[in-house]
């Protein structure tokens, strides 16, 4: 099992199986000492740690069979992909081809992939490539895969040159070895480093038949020449994902560990993923639409409208009140407010009215109106997410809290 760096001094080592992580080895150990715990005190509580633990087993099983169903074909599982779409994916598939046409529709549905992007740009180093990745979007979305994987072959090499400015090494000049994702899935031996294997495959000689997998090296040097099919772009894709939660997990591994949370806070966090589990399975959802007395004093409408009205005025700093925590950060205010200035002030909202808000999903609104963006009068529709102070999703008027835009990108609010 790998270690962390302050618990040894050898680099992180690929995992045989999602059970092998850390984090899931720490956590299923206090499950067992809670287990053991509840059959003395806290009885009613023993059905819920048994839950969790039932969650945490579905969990690294799908992780285990996705990489025993698609690992050999380089396919990696990254944080993005859904727990429930690829358990349904294997399910309904009884082989590896049919498994990879499946996940490859997963990549193809433009409306459940657009959110992702959007996460890319909390890392420093895509963020700056943003223009990049939105053209390979563009070309992935018309056909033009080749010129897709051009694209995020620049950009991954970019990025991991640029993560480690001591290294100086693009992903094209990595050892897989050196890849090795701590305390992450992608850190899976099936998983980021088995593909870097062939990523970089050395070719010598020219290859014309049709290829469907990533040699960047025969891409790149021009020898591998039949590479334009959704197969190898959707596999750039899944790198650059899975690079992404490699980078995450080097940062995290690179910090001080935090000292070991007491019986108490884990319990405590349990005990909230319970709640937070029973609300999700209770929750109805609801529509108030702008002919009903009530919606001008909804707290999401007054939200919304607080929102829209200082985009229209240019209030920059309201404006970035909104803004997603995961994107905040230690932002100050005046860097959180240029930031919302260079976003949203290239779409000029002149005017806008709001005509329904649902809650839709457990923590979740979803606001839908009409506004006046760039003189076009358009179809305004953009989520609004609960999160507590500390950053993660909550129940709203049970947790002390705010609501923030889900998305922070203006270009998606339009239809």
């Amino acid at each position: 099992m790998s270690t962390s760096p302050r618990e040894g001094s050898e680099r992180p080592k690929a995992y045989g199986s999602a059970k092998d992580l850390p984090s899931y080895q720490q956590l299923s150990q206090r499950i067992q000492g809670f287990k053991l715990l509840t059959r003395f005190i806290a009885r009613d509580q023993h059905k819920k740690i048994v839950e969790i633990e039932n969650q945490m087993d579905r969990l690294t099983r799908v992780v285990d069979d996705f990489y025993d169903r698609l690992g050999s074909r380089n396919w990696i599982f990254h944080d993005m992909l859904s727990v429930d779409k690829i358990e349904q994916l294997l399910a309904e598939t009884a082989d590896a081809e049919s498994a990879e046409k499946h996940l490859i529709a997963l990549y193809r549905d433009q409306e459940g992939t657009k959110w992702w992007l959007i996460r890319l740009r909390s890392h420093d180093g895509l963020q700056q490539r943003l223009h990049q990745i939105e053209r390979a979007r563009m070309h992935y979305d018309a056909g033009h895969f080749d010129s897709c994987v051009l694209q995020l072959i620049a950009v991954m090499d970019g990025f991991v040159n640029d993560f480690e400015p001591g290294e100086r090494k693009g992903l094209h000049a990595r050892d897989p070895d050196d890849m090795v994702a701590w305390d992450s899935v992608v850190g899976h031996h099936m998983g980021l480093t088995h593909a870097l294997e062939t990523f970089g495959k050395t070719f010598k000689k020219r290859v014309d038949a049709e290829v469907f997998e990533l040699y960047r090296h025969g891409i790149m040097h021009g020898s591998v020449v039949n590479f334009d099919n959704v197969a190898v772009a959707t596999k750039a894709w899944n790198m650059l994902f899975a690079v992404a939660d490699w980078a995450t997990a080097t940062r995290k591994a690179a910090e001080l560990r935090e000292p070991k949370p007491s019986l108490r806070e884990t319990w405590k966090l349990l005990a909230r993923h319970g709640t937070y589990k029973k609300y999700q399975q209770e929750f109805v959802p609801s529509t108030i639409a702008s002919s009903e007395p009530s919606f001008s004093s909804n707290e999401i409408v007054m939200l919304a409208s607080e929102f829209l009205d200082a985009w229209k005025y240019g209030r920059w700093g309201i404006v970035a009140k909104f803004m997603p925590p995961g994107l905040r950060g230690s932002k100050s205010y005046g860097q959180a407010a240029r930031e919302a200035k260079d976003i949203f002030e290239r779409y000029y909202l002149k005017d806008w009215s709001l005509n329904s808000m649902t809650y839709d999903q457990a923590s979740t609104a979803e606001i839908r109106g009409k506004a006046t963006v760039n003189d076009q009068v358009v179809e305004l529709h953009f989520r609004m997410v609960f999160w507590t102070v500390d950053g993660k999703i909550g129940i709203p008027g049970h947790e002390e809290g705010k609501w923030s835009l889900a998305v922070w990108a203006p270009d998606t609010y339009f239809v």
